[in-house]
């Protein structure tokens, strides 16, 4: 363990990922006001020393889990796979599904990361709300960017507004895991998802 502390210590980058890979677990579980840094000195070894080298504040550790852990998340989840299909209707309908499909039961009564934080924080912290709403324009913006190429390859019929659907999406995604979190049932979800694939394909051109 020794050895452990000692390498990250001799690696900033290091160091500063793990503790922003152990308070992301500990802010999804608890919240933020409620997420105890001591519960992530324990479980990255490391001083208060070392960690208030890389974040001054609890609050600097959560900006920098918006704009850093929160944002790639999104990318990674809900705009990247989406590069993978030629119908990016199709490749939205699938991913969420997938989504779906690989969430651990344990994780259902959690929600969304994102979205937990967008109501705990953006009513009391304004650079809270302002790093917030940046990465859900990440997600709005990259969906929109996709149904935009399903206009143009033919997916995704004329008339549609790729930005307002692009907003309906992320707000049924959102709204989906919200009821499963409530609800903690996975058929919740799977039969939002069957609503939202009814409806995207009735925007298909015939």
């Amino acid at each position: 363990m020794g050895k452990a502390v000692e390498k990250r210590t001799r690696n900033p980058e290091l160091t500063r990922a793990r503790i922003l890979e152990v308070a992301f677990m500990e802010i999804f579980v608890n919240g933020f006001q409620a997420a105890s840094v001591n519960n992530i000195l324990d479980k990255t070894n490391l001083t208060k020393g070392a960690f208030f080298h890389h974040f001054p504040t609890k609050q600097d550790l959560g900006y920098a889990l918006v704009d850093e852990t929160l944002r790639e998340m999104v990318l990674d989840r809900w705009i990247r796979p989406l590069e993978d299909y030629e119908n990016p209707l199709e490749g939205i309908i699938v991913n969420l599904r997938k989504i779906i499909d690989s969430t651990e039961e344990k994780h259902l009564a959690l929600g969304c990361p994102l979205n937990n934080l967008v109501q705990e924080m953006s009513p009391i912290d304004p650079i809270f709300k302002k790093k917030l709403a940046e990465v859900l324009e990440v997600w709005v913006g990259g969906i929109e960017k996709y149904l935009k190429k399903a206009q143009v390859r033919g997916y995704l019929n004329k008339e549609s507004n790729p930005r307002r659907l692009a907003e309906f999406i992320v707000m049924n995604h959102e709204g989906a895991f919200g009821m499963t979190k409530s609800t903690c049932d996975r058929k919740v979800f799977r039969s939002l998802h069957a609503s939202l694939k009814d409806y995207l394909q009735t925007l298909t051109p015939n």
